[in-house]
């Protein structure tokens, strides 16, 4: 396993271990930050081994992933066997056309291919019933599509800055400032492309304070997701959305929810970096 790269399915796998480290009460609030931060940066599998060398209930060793040669294909006696078919389709092809001729006359027209258009530059495209139309855009709530979410909200807007943000397994909400002398905004939901939910509005008394998307940590995100969902004592819980909370002591934090089908759910709060748990509300039942 020594020199082997990590990938992002090994720095996830560690990172559980971390976390369940954590909640099992084998390392500190410091240990686990600074354990969590090296995992998600780790370049080789040695790394995040010795991370959780001194951990419990610790992965087996991921084998490597070994790619097979291709087998040599006997090129030769095909080539063969393509010659050999050629002349004798050749010799014969005058036969041949008369009988495709003969059949064609007594059964009726068939189905034609429709050809490629050739442009004058010499450049081909299928016709427009036959060109596939590209994949919808979609969201789901990973660290990469929430990347992906606070680029496209810089393009879409011109600022980072937002009153408020609610985050839910395949779409994102966020009420945007607009420019003026008074505080407004108008809410849009973002699943891959954008959507204005409603128009303008004064700014109610939730939005305390505008905050900078850019300062949310996707993957220290997607990680106290996990630890939410194994911590809070919800039977089978799930993620079901995390929201900005304006917390008197820590700021603006996120505070992140998890819940069943049967309506029993808790919350943890985190900073926006998600380095710090601020507050944890587990299930009582």
């Amino acid at each position: 396993m020594r020199g082997f790269r990590a990938r992002d399915a090994d720095r996830d796998r560690y990172v559980e271990v971390i976390e369940a480290a954590y909640v099992d009460g084998q390392i500190n609030d410091a240990d686990r930050e600074l354990r969590v931060s090296r995992a998600l940066s780790a370049e080789t599998l040695d790394e995040l081994e010795t991370l959780t060398r001194d951990l419990q209930n610790r992965p087996a060793p991921a084998p490597p992933v070994q790619v097979r040669a291709a087998r040599p294909t006997r090129t030769r006696h095909l080539t063969g066997v393509l010659v050999a078919l050629g002349v004798f389709v050749a010799l014969i092809g005058v036969g041949v056309t008369g009988v495709v001729a003969l059949f064609a006359t007594s059964v009726g027209p068939t189905e034609v291919d429709t050809p490629a258009v050739v442009a004058s530059d010499g450049t081909t495209s299928l016709p427009a019933e036959e060109v596939e139309a590209p994949p919808a855009p979609t969201f789901e709530m990973t660290a990469r599509d929430v990347r992906g979410f606070v680029r496209a909200y810089e393009r879409q807007f011109g600022t980072r800055d937002a009153w408020d943000v609610s985050f839910y397994p395949e779409r994102v909400s966020v009420d945007v400032p607009v420019r003026g002398s008074r505080p407004r905004y108008e809410s849009w939901s973002w699943d891959g492309a954008w959507e204005m939910t409603s128009g303008p509005r004064g700014a109610s008394p939730f939005h305390t304070a505008l905050v900078d998307l850019g300062s949310i940590g996707p993957d220290r995100l997607m990680a106290n997701i996990r630890l939410a969902e194994r911590s809070l004592g919800v039977e089978r819980g799930v993620f079901t959305h995390a929201v900005l909370w304006d917390d008197p002591t820590a700021g603006t934090t996120l505070n992140i929810h998890v819940g069943n089908e049967f309506q029993e759910n808790g919350y943890l709060r985190t900073t926006l970096s998600g380095d710090r748990v601020v507050l944890r509300i587990p299930y009582d039942g």
